[in-house]
């Protein structure tokens, strides 16, 4: 996988994982040959390409009657502002490409050639991944990935070195430990030791939540509210995933990270120092549930972030999730609403006059926090993820 895939494309890979083309299954960046494509539907022989500016449109249709002729593949290509603007007109267009292409194993007449396997079969290194797939597919709805992310991580190369070069290797000795351990749950960020998050890789170890996609609405809103922001505070920082991926994006501002657990800074500024960012991020223990937490900060702020724990206490959760990772991160009372209103009434205090607070939220907890929000003298405005679930609050303070 790309380390830094672009926003078409996680947008495009979100609608395909959820299989809102009638269920059919894609991969993401397959290995067809010496070609990694960004989306592939086995059943249907269909290549999916998103083109960014420096694409060559003669070398990429070249590129695609190869395709076509070696092994029976259609390529649909769309541009990175057809995918944003168009969006349900690209889903509609591989809908149809779908409707109108015969199943390759349907057991019928095969308009194209028998297709070759995606890698090289009868390596260790191949059969070790097969192995490990089923062995994964009960704890793991990404057993395939799990597996391959895994692999990479023992050869001790990324997942798109170790498709195209590292097939035929044979398999170290480390990866059936590293196998077993995501087959009890642990999460796979956990074994790696770190996970990507908005095109930037973070540590992560046990003491922090392993940051999420969803989360990367806040930061894409924080940046369109405040680019001019000079100072930034995060409030429960972890893996300090949020601040960095707002400083890594604005050159001039400085912030700082809070959090509680003192094992969850000292991972937050490794993050800092291996993004170059620990000149201009400061990582201090602070809870906001005991007097005088602000009084080291030094306000006002520019820009607030929050991801405070919002899972209430006896929900269900996956035992990944559960079992792994720091309960003091996740839980916040019955109603997973206590730290919002711990927090919340006192930002007002700490905020510039400009300033703006952006809030991850629970997808059910929008009506509960807005309230809560608007008690303290702001005003709220919801963004919704890439799901469409309501996931982060903007608030602003009253005039």
């Amino acid at each position: 996988m790309r380390r830094n895939p672009t926003e078409p494309e996680r947008k495009l890979w979100m609608a395909l994982r959820d299989s809102r083309l009638n269920g059919h299954k894609f991969r993401r960046q397959t290995v067809i040959g010496n070609r990694i494509v960004d989306f592939f539907c086995p059943a249907k022989g269909l290549v999916i390409e998103i083109d960014g500016d420096t694409h060559d449109p003669d070398k990429d249709a070249h590129r695609d009657r190869i395709l076509s002729l070696e092994h029976g593949y259609r390529t649909l290509r769309f541009t990175n502002p057809q995918v944003m603007r168009e969006f349900e007109g690209v889903l509609q267009v591989i809908g149809d490409a779908l409707k109108g292409t015969p199943d390759r194993w349907s057991g019928q007449a095969s308009t194209t050639p028998q297709p070759p396997p995606l890698k090289r079969r009868g390596s260790q290194v191949a059969q070790a991944l097969r192995e490990a797939t089923t062995r994964l597919a009960e704890t793991s709805e990404t057993a395939r990935l799990d597996a391959e992310l895994l692999m990479a991580h023992a050869l001790g190369v990324s997942r798109s070195e170790m498709l195209l070069r590292h097939m035929d290797a044979a398999a170290p000795d480390a990866f059936t430990a590293l196998v077993e351990r995501r087959a009890a749950h642990e999460p796979v960020a956990y074994i790696l030791g770190s996970q990507e998050f908005y095109g930037l890789d973070f540590a992560v170890s046990p003491a922090v939540l392993i940051p999420r996609r969803d989360s990367e609405t806040l930061v894409e809103q924080a940046l369109v509210a405040k680019p001019d922001a000079r100072r930034v505070l995060d409030c429960g920082t972890g893996s300090g995933a949020l601040l960095l991926a707002v400083l890594h994006n604005l050159s001039n501002a400085t912030g700082i990270g809070i959090d509680a657990s003192e094992a969850a800074l000292e991972i937050a500024r490794r993050n800092a120092a291996n993004l170059g960012l620990a000149r201009r991020a400061e990582m201090i223990r602070a809870d906001w549930t005991e007097p005088g937490w602000i009084a080291a900060l030094q306000p006002p702020f520019d820009l607030i972030l929050a991801n405070p724990p919002y899972v209430e206490a006896d929900a269900e959760l996956a035992r990944s999730v559960r079992a792994y990772e720091p309960g003091a991160a996740l839980f916040s009372g019955p109603e997973g609403l206590d730290d919002y209103r711990a927090l919340i009434p006192q930002l007002p205090q700490i905020l510039s006059e400009s300033g703006q607070v952006m809030v991850e939220i629970g997808w059910t907890q929008a009506e509960a926090v807005t309230a809560i929000a608007e008690g303290a003298g702001f005003v709220a405005h919801l963004h919704r993820d890439l799901e469409n679930r309501p996931r982060v609050l903007q608030l602003l303070c009253k005039k």
